[in-house]
């Protein structure tokens, strides 16, 4: 008998679940309450890098290829453009990252990422730089999109989620039981009772969109900020990381942190055309939260993506997918109880 299953929670963690729901044609809702706090600004840069240690991050080979073919084929779904491919310029910041970096060319498992260096990589800065292949999704084309592809197929519930409407036991939600329900609700899952222990971080950061005299459409530039290009001389600009703080808005003090970052990338004048801001859930461990809640067995967490969300959500949502659908075991690597012992 077919299962059916609730998620709560229309960033990208739920959105990705119900596209994977969707692929084998399984019964879902999806409920938002249409206050996304993180995912429909990010600005979705993929990547399988960990810069600061000259690294690939977590589980990046299988985690970055699954992501790419996960969203081109999401977009022949939808009919809509948000995959873009991008060549990620490290912008080094002494001799002894362009050192390291050099080693990284000769490890196999860098060599499916690792641009070959070009005489345009001595041109930046006085370390010089490398190149990383990736890609960056339009997370809001990609987010609303989604969501609205759910309210035409009449799988979308546009509400807040609460202990008066739910019941944890029953699985019923608004006159209809529920085989499974996934939490995937960010930074706000603290305002349920169930997984309210579980270590999700509020983890704010701000971005600006900005105009910027530069012809470079192809290659996004980071060192202590990142500049991303996302139409003809207009790029986005970020990040700010503030940490266990909920505020929604930008602010002047982020505005200027920004600002002054990007000034490792570029001393040109660049004109802010705007200001966003979100939340992103985030662990102490820098490893998503994705479980089954000890007591009430039918219900799952999937959280804590922090700032790869967009690069560990497909595959991830694929994984629990399997652990509602075929009862397959959930990673013990990814569970909140980690934290416990």
């Amino acid at each position: 008998m077919q299962k059916r299953t609730l998620i709560i929670g229309g960033g990208v963690a739920g959105l990705c679940l119900a596209h994977h729901f969707t692929r084998r044609n399984e019964a879902f809702c999806l409920v938002d309450d249409g206050k996304n706090a993180s995912s429909v600004v990010a600005a979705g840069i993929v990547h399988p890098m960990s810069f600061r240690r000259t690294l690939l991050s977590w589980n990046a080979t299988p985690f970055y290829k699954e992501a790419q073919a996960f969203y081109k084929e999401i977009e022949i779904t939808l009919k809509k453009k948000f995959y873009h491919p991008l060549k990620v310029r490290r912008i080094f910041s002494s001799k002894e990252e362009s050192l390291t970096w050099q080693q990284r060319r000769n490890d196999k498992s860098f060599e499916p990422f690792l641009h070959e260096f070009s005489p345009e990589d001595e041109s930046f800065g006085p370390y010089g730089s490398g190149c990383v292949k990736g890609f960056w999704i339009d997370s809001k084309v990609f987010i609303t999109e989604s969501l609205n592809d759910l309210h035409a197929r009449k799988l979308l519930f546009s509400d807040t989620v609460t202990g008066d409407n739910f019941n944890p036991k029953s699985l019923e939600y608004k006159g209809t039981k529920y085989d499974a329900v996934v939490l995937a609700l960010g930074y706000k899952h603290k305002e349920f009772p169930w997984f309210s222990k579980a270590p999700v971080n509020a983890t704010k950061g701000q971005l600006l969109t900005v105009k910027w005299d530069n012809p470079e459409l192809h290659t996004s530039l980071h060192r202590k900020a990142f500049a991303l290009p996302i139409s003809e001389n207009t790029f986005k600009i970020g990040s700010t990381y503030e940490w266990n703080n909920t505020t929604l808005g930008p602010t002047e003090k982020g505005r200027e942190l920004i600002l002054k970052n990007v000034t490792s990338i570029t001393s040109d004048s660049l004109e802010v055309l705007s200001h966003t801001a979100g939340i992103r859930p985030t662990t102490n461990d820098r490893r998503p939260l994705v479980a089954q809640h000890l007591r009430h067995r039918q219900l799952f967490i999937f959280n804590g993506l922090g700032t790869r969300g967009y690069m560990l959500a497909p595959s991830l949502a694929q994984h629990l997918s399997e652990a509602i659908i075929e009862n397959k075991p959930l990673s013990e690597e990814l569970n909140p109880s980690r934290f416990y012992s």
